[in-house]
């Protein structure tokens, strides 16, 4: 495909929906919720403050085609298909969207009412995957604009961190990077390269292992020693993570296996969702976990805090989903 063309196609990935959207006072947040096997959820949110009769009324007018026009929905997912299927074209990768939801809510806060319209789906190999690294960004040809207060973010998956960004974003945080309005990128970008991290809870796990097992056999050697013998007692070897001693230590009557480790609540539930294939209702685990629902809503929470899972709103209830 003609790159002039590409450069047409990508260059309207960002401002696609500004044609659906009747509201021209709104800030809009571009949110790439990226997992690490490449998947992403596309989030656009407009955010109106509804500080007048005037902008009430639009946000109303708008609401009302949302909820009762369903070619709404399907224009929404026409353009998005279509922009995902030429991404696939360009990089080589077989991308799919699914999963489009478009929302319109009325938000309280302590600096006045603010409307809000959020569309979103899953945007399948969005980023290139590699080993332990992410590479994301190449979907993105032509240059892309965005306007003055609204923002650009894209979550860090969970285990890894950033080594590259280009250009710098505006805001890093623990779980994402962001960029703020008005600012044009380049083609290919924004580009960031995420890279597996260190595991430092496993990294603990083993050091108290090897320090529990020298600590067992320094007590075992002194206590036959002293048994066995009424001599001077030499003074004890001092045991360093350098002895080749520690290389096969095994400590009596205390063999460590798999199945002996306790999973936390975290893993428990993380597991629960993979044999349900990702996802369940926050009933379900309420259910099969034997949880307290409010014990299960504050697990909940912290996990979703720490990006390891996804709540989406299906109701009354919430639909909870492994990131």
């Amino acid at each position: 495909m003609p790159v002039k063309k590409l450069a047409y196609i990508y260059s309207i990935i960002l401002v696609a929906l500004l044609l659906l959207l009747p509201i021209s006072t709104a800030e809009i947040a571009y949110t790439f919720d990226l997992h690490t096997d490449g998947e992403a959820w596309y989030v656009i949110e407009y955010r109106t403050l509804l500080d007048s009769q005037a902008r009430i009324e639009e946000f109303n007018d708008f609401k009302q085609v949302v909820e009762g026009n369903t070619t709404h929905k399907t224009e929404f997912e026409t353009n998005m298909r279509n922009i995902v299927s030429q991404a696939g074209i360009a990089t080589s990768r077989p991308m799919t969207a699914s999963d489009f939801d478009i929302s319109v809510s009325v938000q309280n806060t302590a600096t006045g009412n603010y409307g809000i319209a959020r569309y979103s789906f899953k945007w399948s190999h969005m980023a290139e995957v590699s080993d332990s690294t992410i590479f994301f960004g190449d979907v993105f040809f032509g240059s892309q604009y965005i306007s003055n207060g609204d923002i650009f973010v894209v979550k860090i998956p969970p285990r890894y961190k950033v080594s590259k960004t280009t250009p710098q974003p505006d805001i890093q945080r623990k779980d994402e990077l962001i960029w703020n309005g008005p600012r044009t990128f380049n083609s290919g970008e924004p580009e960031v390269i995420f890279n597996k991290g260190t595991s430092w809870s496993l990294v603990a796990g083993i050091l108290v292992l090897l320090f529990v097992g020298a600590g067992a056999i320094i007590f075992m050697r002194k206590k036959s020693h002293q048994e066995g013998s009424n001599s001077i007692i030499e003074p004890r070897k001092r045991v360093t993570l350098e002895d080749e001693e520690l290389k096969s230590l095994e400590v009596p009557h205390a063999p460590v296996s798999s199945n002996m480790i306790l999973e936390s609540d975290e893993d428990m539930i993380i597991s629960m969702l993979k044999e349900a294939g990702n996802a369940m209702m926050q009933s379900e685990i309420v259910k099969m976990s034997g949880f307290s629902k409010s014990k299960t809503s504050a697990l909940l929470n912290r996990m979703a805090d720490d990006g390891l899972i996804q709540r989406i709103k299906k109701g009354r209830e919430n639909l909870v989903r492994l990131t």
